[in-house]
């Protein structure tokens, strides 16, 4: 694997991971025990690895129907992902995406569907797999997934700051469709 393909899959895995800043803002305060502070973040990361080794398995399971197809598959799959980043990044411009969390099962659900993207890529792991292997994408995206929450976490929650932060959102899902064509026109991600 060339240096080239390992930066473009660390961009890929942060694009993928990218849902979970504007879903992450704003849930920690200054008075909020240090426990809470590590274990939101933490979860944001489990949340992007079960997902991602769940839509592996399923992938597994219903590779048989992509055999012939799989490059466009992969190609697919990411535009779908750029195109669900792109919206939802909008959604917050509009402030349509911002949450209110009243029990630890609403954050828990709001972790699981920032992590829907990756459950979509991972579903086409038998034909892309970044880095390899299934238990270094596990790892890239728990690892991901957990910075960008640890990054965004604590920062105040205020209706312009998500605005500001759906920018993360929306230049992933430029990045999204750039590594979607290189993926599909190049060898520069394999």
């Amino acid at each position: 694997m060339t240096t080239t393909a390992i930066v473009l899959q660390i961009l890929f895995i942060l694009c993928l991971t990218s849902s979970v800043v504007t879903r992450s803002v704003g849930l920690v305060s200054a008075d909020d025990k240090p426990a809470k502070k590590l274990w939101i973040p933490l979860m944001f990361g489990i949340s992007q690895g079960v997902m991602a080794i769940l839509g592996y398995n399923i992938g597994r399971l219903i590779s048989h129907l992509f055999t012939y197809i799989a490059e466009y598959m992969v190609f697919v799959m990411m535009l779908v992902v750029a195109v669900k980043l792109f919206v939802d990044s909008m959604r917050v411009l509009k402030g349509k995406m911002l949450y209110t969390l009243r029990t630890e099962w609403d954050f828990i659900l709001i972790s699981f569907l920032a992590a829907f993207n990756t459950l979509l890529m991972s579903l086409m792991g038998f034909c892309f797999m970044p880095f390899g292997a299934w238990y270094w994408l596990v790892l890239a995206v728990f690892v991901a997934g957990f910075l960008w929450a640890w990054f965004t976490v604590r920062i105040d929650f205020k209706p312009g700051m998500a605005k500001k932060l759906s920018f993360v959102e929306f230049s992933a899902s430029v990045f999204m469709v750039v590594l979607a064509i290189l993926y599909l026109f190049t060898d520069l991600m394999k």
